[in-house]
C-alpha cells in the first residue's frame, strides 16, 4: 500500500469521523429538546388532571338537600 493510498484513507476516515460526530452532536440535541417537550407536556397534563379533580369535588360537594328551583 501507497503512502498515497494511506493518506487517501485517513482522510475518508477523518471525514467519516467528522460526519458521525455532527450527527451524534444534532441526535443529541433533538433528544433534548424531546425531554423538554415532554416535560411541559406532563406539568400540564398534571395541571389538567388537578383542575379535572377539583371539578369533580366541586360538583360531588353540592348540597343533596337543598330545595329544587321554583320552576318544579
Amino acid at each position: 500500500m501507497t503512502q498515497q493510498d494511506l493518506e487517501t484513507r485517513l482522510i475518508d476516515l477523518e471525514t467519516r469521523l467528522a460526519h458521525y460526530d455532527r450527527t451524534l452532536s444534532d441526535m443529541s440535541d433533538m433528544i433534548k429538546s424531546q425531554w423538554d417537550r415532554i416535560d411541559v407536556l406532563e406539568r400540564r397534563n398534571y395541571a389538567m388532571g388537578e383542575d379535572i379533580k377539583r371539578m369533580g369535588n366541586y360538583f360531588q360537594t353540592a348540597p343533596e338537600d337543598e330545595a329544587p328551583p321554583p320552576h318544579y
